[in-house]
């Protein structure tokens, strides 16, 4: 009876009770999540990223409207001399407010325009950025009547900024960083050019020459 009574009373431990114990309690701390250091410190790192990263993405951001702004500029010019050789006729580079005329204010959107027989047709109509400031050399600005801030391409192919041989358009973002702010177009002869600015001279107005203009042409 004895030998009965310990066979049956023998406590028995089973280790499939104690892994099942062992998970819930994981499962329990698993479900705690972030401690309130822990996400403090977290929240501590993000900030500091954000902080570095929003200005540096930031000047990425206005350095290519910049740089794209140049490019339909450029294209722009280009495009204007190539219809002026191959259709011989006279053929403007200038701001407009309606997309069809010329006008001596200076704007984002600019427009090539040919005149031929008494005709004009528009070849491009172009909008810079908003953020671009533009400006001109007084070869442009200081030219009298429609003149007043106009490229001019001859059926020979030459230029003509305003009535002078050569001039300048500066394409500025005041709040670009650095000295890579301004970048200038400009025609001399028919040839188009683009250079860049040193940020001593960032954001005024250029001069006729683009030598005098760029550090580097």
């Amino acid at each position: 009876m004895a030998e009965s009574c310990l066979r049956v009373c023998r406590p028995r431990f089973r280790g499939g009770d104690m892994s099942r114990r062992s998970r819930k309690t994981s499962r329990l701390r698993a479900e705690r999540g972030f401690t309130m250091v822990e996400l403090m410190m977290t929240l501590i790192v993000l900030g500091t990223l954000a902080a570095l990263a929003v200005p540096s993405f930031m000047n990425l951001i206005r350095g290519n409207r910049l740089t794209s702004s140049a490019n339909e500029m450029v294209a722009m010019l280009q495009t204007a001399r190539l219809a002026a050789v191959s259709n011989r006729a006279s053929v403007s580079v200038c701001p407009t407010t309606n997309g069809t005329d010329c006008t001596t204010a200076l704007g984002s959107r600019w427009i090539a325009v040919m005149t031929k027989d008494g005709a004009t047709t528009v070849l491009r109509d172009s909008t810079l950025h908003p953020s671009v400031e533009v400006k001109t050399s007084p070869s442009l600005s200081g030219a009298g009547g429609t003149n007043k801030n106009k490229f001019t391409f001859l059926p020979s192919g030459f230029s003509k900024a305003g009535t002078s041989d050569g001039g300048t358009l500066a394409l500025c973002v005041p709040e670009l960083r650095g000295n890579n702010n301004d970048l200038d177009v400009s025609t001399s002869v028919g040839r188009i050019n683009t250079c860049r600015r040193p940020a001593t001279k960032a954001c005024t107005a250029p001069t006729n020459t683009p030598a005098n203009n760029c550090a580097n042409n």
